[in-house]
């Protein structure tokens, strides 16, 4: 009902069971290619798995079952591999590694799916937001602090409050994959002691492999995750005071701008009115995710070697953070393609 208002398709397709279960299984496929690569397990039977794997469709309703049983996907959809590879090829699946490094892996490889595709539509918004600059940015308006009239500016400062964290966030992304977008493998304990003296080697084979950089096991090291949630935090903070902004500036006895010139909300009592929704879902989209953001920061405290209260915390917090900060982001970029700037109002409201 509230699939395209308050979540976006798009990102949730990326996040959804089925791409996670496609990617869990990318992970044991460039694990397998990694190991035939330096002799761990045979160079024949890795390609069977690759494959083997690249084929297979598996549902998640086939992991439901064993998913409750174990706490964990990964133990029932290695079954279903096992189940579909030659006997010669089911010893060589999942060599060394743990149920951790294939859960945290695929996790990585959605976020940096859903990256691409947040930051494309940052760059669009970016981009509609000088082009509004230019049209109206000399419109000299009065200026509000703490809800009172104060002094006269140009609305193209508005537009600048909205447009610079924006950078910014970009900036902050740049810096923060380096971080977020490495591989997870660290066997058993995160000392990847089955491999020997190759431990390291497999990680980076792994990690070229997935096109991921490589990093030290970080089973407990929730920081990266944190990082992430708290970017998109601040994303669709931002993105709130724009959608703030419109709401206040909207009202009828303002009537400086109006959400959508089209047309906006209706209501089922009363036929006059553009409700900006879209403005509305921004501000509330910028406080639900600040909400979870802080759940993600009570993953840091993850007990010993693996704490899966802590870890399960992201399994529902991150999706639905990423559909948050999507969702938010197409609601702006409807808000500054279709957005009504008043002048005349403005002008009237300047000379109060």
């Amino acid at each position: 009902m509230f699939s395209k208002y308050l979540a976006d398709p798009e990102i949730n397709r990326l996040c959804g069971q089925e791409s996670f279960i496609r990617q869990m299984l990318t992970f044991e496929i460039a694990l397998a290619t990694a190991q035939g690569q330096l002799g761990i397990i045979p160079s024949a039977d890795a390609t069977i798995i690759a494959k083997t794997l690249s084929d297979l469709t598996i549902t998640p309703e086939s992991l439901a079952e064993g998913t409750r049983q174990n706490g964990v996907p990964t133990i029932p959809l290695l079954a279903l591999v096992r189940a579909a590879l030659p006997e010669s090829a089911r010893d060589y699946l999942h060599v060394g590694a743990t149920s951790q490094d294939v859960v945290d892996t695929a996790q990585v490889l959605i976020i940096s799916d859903v990256i691409g595709v947040l930051s494309a539509r940052i760059h669009q918004l970016l981009s509609q937001l000088a082009n509004l600059k230019t049209r109206y940015g000399d419109v000299a308006m009065m200026g509000r602090t703490r809800t009172q009239q104060a002094q006269p500016i140009v609305f193209g400062q508005k537009i600048t409050d909205w447009s610079s964290p924006l950078v910014r966030h970009q900036e902050r992304l740049d810096q923060l994959k380096t971080r977020l977008l490495v591989v997870q493998l660290g066997g058993a304990v995160g000392n990847l002691a089955a491999y020997g003296d190759q431990g390291k080697d497999v990680a980076m084979a792994l990690a070229t492999e997935l096109k991921l950089s490589y990093s030290v096991p970080w089973h407990t090291q929730r920081d990266s995750f944190a990082e992430f949630t708290n970017w998109l935090a601040l994303l669709t903070g931002t993105l709130g005071k724009l959608g703030q902004d419109v709401l206040i500036m909207g009202q009828t006895e303002v009537g400086e701008v109006v959400e959508n010139v089209n047309g906006g909300g209706k209501s089922s009592s009363m036929p006059h009115k553009n409700n900006p929704v879209l403005s509305e879902a921004l501000v509330m989209l910028a406080r639900q995710n600040a909400q979870f953001a802080a759940i993600q920061l009570q993953s840091l405290v993850h007990g010993n070697e693996r704490d899966a209260t802590a870890w399960m915390l992201e399994w529902e917090n991150l999706p639905r953070m990423m559909s948050n900060a999507g969702t938010a982001l197409q609601h702006a970029l409807s808000i500054t393609q279709t957005l009504g700037v008043n002048a005349e109002a403005m002008n009237t409201n300047l000379k109060r």
